[in-house]
Parts: C-alpha cells; sequence; structure tokens
C-alpha cells in the first residue's frame, strides 16, 4: 500500500496527504479527516526510510544519558522528549552506564540511524565520540563539558555559584567546619563540582581541612560510607555538602540508624533537588539543579542545528538553593 491509494480513496493529491502526515502546511479540516479515514482504512505506514530519502531529514534524536536508575535523568528525559513531541519529533534513547566505550558506540548507532541530532547529556564524553561526531556534522548539544566549549555548543552548570550559596547559608547559621561528600574521581562532572565547593569555600572566607573531604560513588552507598567515617571522627564538620543528593540521602539514612540528629547535630546539604529530598526526614536542603532549563535548552539548540540563537555556544543553568529542614543552627563545640 503507498499514499498514491492512500490519495485516490481520500480524492486529494498526494501532496496533501503528505502534508496532512507531517503535519506540514495547512490542510482544510475536513479534508484532513478523510485523509487520516483513508489511512486507517487501508492500513497505511509512512516508509519511513523514503521519507529520509527524499527530506534528508529523520525527525529523529538522539538522547544519551549517563544512569537512567538515577532519577535525575528520567525528569530531563521526559522535559526533552515533550518538547520534541510538540515538534513532531521522536527521540531514541542510550543509557552509557558512565562508560566511554559505551557513550561511542551509542554515537555510532545513532548517527549510522540518520539522527538530525545528538543530546549528549552524560558525565563521560570519549575523544574518540567527539572526533565521529565531527566526521559526520551531526548536530550536537553537551552538558557540562568544558573541553568542547567553542567547538559545539554546551549547556553548562554554574556550580561555583551553587556552592557559593549552599556555603553562604550554612556560613550564616553559624558552621565554620564544612565537610564535602565527593563524587568519583572518574567522573568530570564530579570533579567540577569539588573544585566549586573549594572555590566557594575560599570566596566565603572559610578555611578547608582535607580531613573533611570524603570521596563518594554519586550513589546512596556513598553517603552510607562517608556517614561512617564522618561519626568516627573525635571532631567531626558541623554541616556537609554532598556532591549530588541521593550521597545526602544516604548520609542522612546511615545518620538515623547511628542515632545522630540531624539537623541539631549535622546539617546538611545535597545537590540536585530530587523529588525524594521532600519527603525524606527531615525534608533535605539542597540546591535545585531545573532538568527542564538543561532539556529546553539542549533541545532548542538543536532545533538550531547546534547553533544557539545570537551565535552564542554556550546556555549557562544557575543552581537555586531550596532551604529546607536538614539545616540549622550550628551546635556550639
Amino acid at each position: 500500500m503507498d499514499i498514491l491509494a492512500v490519495a485516490r480513496r481520500a480524492g486529494v493529491s498526494t501532496a496533501t496527504v503528505s502534508r496532512v502526515i507531517n503535519s506540514s502546511g495547512k490542510v482544510r479540516e475536513d479534508t484532513a479527516a478523510r485523509v487520516r479515514l483513508a489511512i486507517d482504512e487501508l492500513r497505511y505506514v509512512v516508509n519511513v526510510n523514503a521519507r529520509i530519502l527524499r527530506s534528508g531529514r529523520s525527525n529523529l534524536y538522539g538522547l544519551l544519558i549517563s544512569d537512567v536508575r538515577n532519577p535525575f535523568f528520567p525528569d530531563l528525559i521526559e522535559h526533552f522528549e515533550s518538547l520534541a513531541n510538540q515538534h513532531q519529533i521522536d527521540v531514541t534513547f542510550a543509557n552509557t552506564g558512565y562508560s566511554e566505550d559505551r557513550l561511542l558506540a551509542s554515537v555510532r548507532r545513532l548517527i549510522e540511524r540518520g539522527v538530525d541530532g545528538l543530546a549528549i547529556m552524560t558525565s563521560e564524553v570519549s575523544p574518540q565520540a567527539i572526533k565521529k561526531i565531527r566526521e559526520t556534522n551531526t548536530p550536537v548539544v553537551f552538558l557540562n563539558q568544558p573541553s568542547v566549549i567553542g567547538d559545539f555548543h554546551n549547556v553548562t552548570v554554574d556550580y561555583v555559584k551553587g556552592f557559593r550559596d549552599a556555603v553562604d547559608h550554612l556560613k550564616m547559621l553559624g558552621h565554620r567546619r564544612i565537610g564535602f561528600v565527593a563524587g568519583p574521581r572518574s567522573l568530570g562532572s564530579a570533579v567540577r563540582r569539588k573544585k566549586a565547593f573549594l572555590a566557594a569555600m575560599k570566596s566565603c572566607g572559610l578555611s578547608f581541612n582535607d580531613q573533611w573531604l570524603f570521596e563518594g560513588d554519586h550513589k546512596i552507598s556513598g553517603g552510607q560510607y562517608a556517614a561512617e567515617r564522618l561519626f568516627s571522627m573525635a571532631k567531626p564538620p558541623t554541616a556537609v555538602i554532598c556532591s549530588n543528593d541521593l550521597t545526602a540521602v544516604g548520609l542522612l539514612h546511615t545518620a538515623h540508624r547511628m542515632g545522630k540528629q540531624i539537623p541539631l547535630e549535622l546539617s546538611l546539604v545535597g545537590f540536585d533537588d530530587l523529588f525524594l529530598t521532600e519527603v525524606v526526614q527531615p525534608a533535605l536542603t539542597t540546591l535545585h539543579l531545573s532538568r527542564r532549563e538543561i532539556a529546553t535548552a539542549a533541545f532548542f539548540a538543536l532545533q538550531a542545528k547546534g547553533e544557539p540563537p545570537l551565535g552564542r555556544r554556550t546556555s549557562v543553568i544557575l543552581p537555586r538553593l531550596v532551604i529546607r529542614a536538614s539545616t540549622g543552627v550550628c551546635p556550639r563545640d
């Protein structure tokens, strides 16, 4: 069954059928209804490969994420896919599991499928993947990858501002000994968050003791491990900022298990503002990182073929401090 049969059944031209199928151009509603009825009666299925050959476009974007189990990413996927749906664009997803090899394999497969653009919202980006993208001139947007600024559109996060707001908040509550639970050193995003925290401490006039730095894994288990070390110290920090919310939740859970009171004995701040931060007890003070803003910036960068409006190659996302019950006045030593 081909588009000509649909046109004959509906009594219209093939161009009109094409406009109805692709939601392009104006077609009277009664005419469009006849076309849709003919499509249903004939069980016509669009030949996607033929459409790509004719138009040179697949109307398909690839969206790559690091970890589908991390609640941060489903929110981003939802907002990105919603925008794509509004613009009659399909989205195919790939989960890299923080692996550069899987990222490269996913980039290759998606380019072979003829995607019109790639949104690489991952923590890891290999030079091989960038080389592959350059070879094909595929429009691409990255998330917070300083190494590609100036070459590709980059959605960046102002971590320094975010952590400075968090440190300022704790300083106003009287805290001076502020610890940090970092993410794994293998992740560029975790390294950038740690550097931003240290810069924030310096800009707020606070000294930092390396003993107050704990390395986690951006998972609940990392927060649990940090809490066990933290509460075994003779003179622990009075407040701790975590590199992400999952870490903070793990720390909070372990603190409860050990009989520690948050925030009476320790103030706690997360990063990301996942949905679960409002339902844990006490509710978590955290830095809100808008997945909607990230998805919107990434999608419209691809709509502009990787080039944002006015020639800017960077979209900046500003974290926002959300104060809840997990931070309080510094206890007396």
